[in-house]
């Protein structure tokens, strides 16, 4: 969302400095040219930043599923020893 608000900002910018400007029209150009590849170079960086962070949370995640799986079967064998214990015939 901040990137399209980013991009979004950038073009209104640029009409806005093409309107205002007393530059030439290569001036211009060579500006709005600028401008268009800093926002590229952002976007890029955002991607890839908040593409870190999507692996780093993915792994976390899996991480707690594994820890959660080994809790569920040492839960569950500990069930099954308890049941098998109580089940057997008592000898007196």
């Amino acid at each position: 969302m901040k990137i399209i608000s980013f991009v979004t900002g950038l073009g209104v910018g640029a009409a806005v400095a093409m309107l205002l400007t007393p530059k030439s029209g290569e001036e211009m150009r060579e500006m709005m040219s600028e401008k268009a590849e800093d926002g590229r170079r952002y976007a890029k960086r955002r991607v890839r930043e908040l593409s870190d962070v999507a692996n780093e949370v993915a792994d976390r995640g899996r991480e707690v599923i594994d820890q959660q799986k080994q809790a569920i079967t040492a839960a569950v064998q500990v069930a099954k020893d308890t049941y098998e214990r109580e089940s057997q015939p008592r000898v007196s």
